[in-house]
């Protein structure tokens, strides 16, 4: 069960900004503030607004303030996950200083795919221009993809298990399904899960810009456009979704609500080019996680894609969740919240999930922001182009990766 949920990304830092953002159809795409992008084709980000990311007191508050954003981020929607769950007790220490402490049988499963590229970028500009002296001693532990994940054990005094998982655009999902899978076996009570990317850096545009994926369009009112007929790639975004699951006796035990059950995960391997989407394996890796879930493709009310404004990539999608539910008595809706947020790298699989979630509460599917122009290979899919009030059980979620990796998870209403 996921009884807390925590959001930080460029519609707010709270899962109900990015909700309420997502139903309002308002975008976080705005022009790069974290360098000067004038020298790059894509000028565009989904950047998170610092001023509203506090850490909370702590051991390690000095250290973690000074650390890469994706791992302020990753703490930032931990807190949020533990606070909104109540798991936690209340206490104070030796000193009189207020703390929450979590019960045992915890862990901690974080995605993250580029990690402190930032810092790796600075450090060694930092490092060539002004001398090896002038290097930071926060430069490495920094930089390193599992300190999100060590930042939410130290802070929440876990000393279990504590995985990160490093699995491109894909880890959060990856992560997610891998943290129920360990609640399911019974090895854990309950587990903090999600995925953190921060990667608002040049290297990172000079990079994409070279594979030619990032939009060119210097309207942030016009990209990304998933699913778009006018769609030319995606918008870098920064974000963090962490999520607490929990078994499911143990919620009801201590009267605890939730946003919904996660009833299905799985992931596979297979692309047709090391950075494409190759929709057979798309559709085994959906068929995978519908069967865990024991969900038939009739009863899926809505995909929650992973849809980034890539032209091929979005339509290899939609060529898989069309192969997937030909024989259903029904078509799900389709919808992408990339218009709003920017690609979030590992993040996106767990944005998705934070929408699907508050969709199963509020019974509303929320709009694809910027889809316009249908591509007539995709005419009959059902893509929202406003918020839509209707009957939401099950949700499909989808993510993938460089290298070939795929992850889909199925949040269902209890």
């Amino acid at each position: 069960m996921v009884t807390g949920a925590g959001v930080v990304c460029s519609l707010g830092s709270t899962a109900g900004e990015l909700w309420d953002g997502l139903v309002a159809k308002r975008s976080g795409i705005a022009p790069v503030t974290r360098f000067d992008p004038s020298r790059f084709r894509s000028r565009l980000a989904g950047e998170v607004d610092d001023s509203a990311v506090e850490l909370p007191p702590g051991p390690f508050r000095f250290e973690f303030k000074r650390m890469s954003a994706f791992v302020r981020y990753g703490l930032s929607a931990a807190d949020q996950a533990v606070a909104d769950s109540g798991l936690a007790v209340r206490a104070h220490d030796d000193a009189g200083t207020p703390r929450a402490d979590l019960p045992p049988g915890g862990a901690v499963f974080l995605g993250v795919a580029m990690g402190g590229l930032p810092s790796i970028e600075a450090g060694v500009l930092r490092q060539e221009n002004q001398g090896v002296r002038r290097t930071s001693p926060f430069l490495i532990p920094s930089l390193i993809p599992n300190m999100a994940a060590s930042a939410i054990a130290l802070q929440h005094g876990i000393t279990d298990e504590q995985m990160t998982i490093a699995g491109a655009c894909a880890s959060g999902s990856q992560a997610v399904g891998e943290a129920m899978r360990a609640i399911r076996s019974g090895a854990r009570t309950w587990a903090l899960a999600g995925g953190a990317e921060a990667v608002t850096t040049p290297i990172t545009y000079s990079g994409f810009q070279a594979m030619t994926a990032l939009s060119r369009h210097d309207d942030p009112a016009g990209t990304p456009r998933p699913f778009d007929r006018r769609r030319d790639g995606m918008v870098v975004g920064e974000a963090a979704a962490v999520f607490l699951l929990e078994d499911r006796a143990h919620a009801e035990a201590r009267g605890a609500r939730w946003y919904g059950e996660l009833t299905g995960y799985a992931t596979n391997s297979g692309c047709d080019d090391i950075t494409g989407i190759s929709t057979p394996h798309v559709v085994r890796v959906m068929a995978d996680a519908l069967a865990d879930a024991a969900v038939t493709t009739d009863a899926v009310d809505c995909v929650y894609a992973q849809a980034s404004g890539m032209v091929r990539g979005d339509a290899a999608e939609l060529a898989a969740v069309t192969e997937l539910v030909s024989g259903a008595r029904r078509q799900p809706v389709v919808t992408s919240i990339k218009g709003h947020t920017g690609y979030t790298f590992a993040a996106n699989g767990p944005m998705n999930l934070a929408a699907a979630l508050m969709a199963l509460r509020h019974q509303t599917v929320s709009p694809t922001l910027k889809y316009e122009q249908t591509d007539p290979a995709f005419a009959d899919v059902d893509i929202p182009v406003d918020a839509r009030r209707t009957e939401l059980r099950h949700c499909l979620i989808n993510a993938f990766g460089f290298g070939g990796i795929n992850a889909s998870l199925v949040v269902s209403r209890d």
